[in-house]
């Protein structure tokens, strides 16, 4: 009998040690605020590479703003085009073209733990509303970082 309870004390004290190293290795997360700088579509002619990217400097930036503004100047939509890339990096999301209106790609969150940058993106709104074609972006500017970003 003794050796049972010896047995089961064992194990008991393997799995409680176990829960707590667990919980040990779990990184915390904490919420990274973020600013808008453009979030809508893509229209005519004016489309873009699909991407999950971060954008942290300047001629990096004025690239990319060539590309959306080759037909129309889509960035006149922006609440900012000055970035510091001293301070601040962009999230830049752009999803693949859509043979409908009606879609949308979304920055839900940015989390940070010690290891790196997680951007949450979901697609709200899954199209047929009109038969443009269309393209969905959003674009967010966060602090600067030299962490990873991941998206999911």
């Amino acid at each position: 009998m003794k050796k049972y309870l010896l047995i089961l004390i064992s194990a008991l004290f393997i799995i409680l040690n176990s829960c707590q190293d667990d919980e040990e290795n779990v990184a915390v997360q904490t919420p990274v605020s973020f600013s808008l700088i453009g979030k809508g579509n893509f229209y005519g002619s004016t489309y873009v590479t699909p991407q999950n990217s971060v954008i942290s400097s300047t001629t990096d930036w004025n690239n990319f703003l060539v590309q959306v503004n080759a037909q129309t100047n889509v960035s006149d939509s922006f609440t900012e085009t000055n970035i510091n890339f001293n301070q601040f990096m962009l999230i830049v999301v752009v999803d693949q073209v859509q043979n409908s209106g009606g879609h949308s790609i979304d920055i839900m969150t940015a989390t940070e733990s010690s290891q790196n940058i997680t951007i949450d993106v979901e697609k709200l709104l899954n199209g047929n509303a009109t038969t443009v074609i269309t393209q969905p972006y959003h674009i967010v500017k966060i602090q600067k970082s030299t962490k990873p970003v991941i998206f999911n």
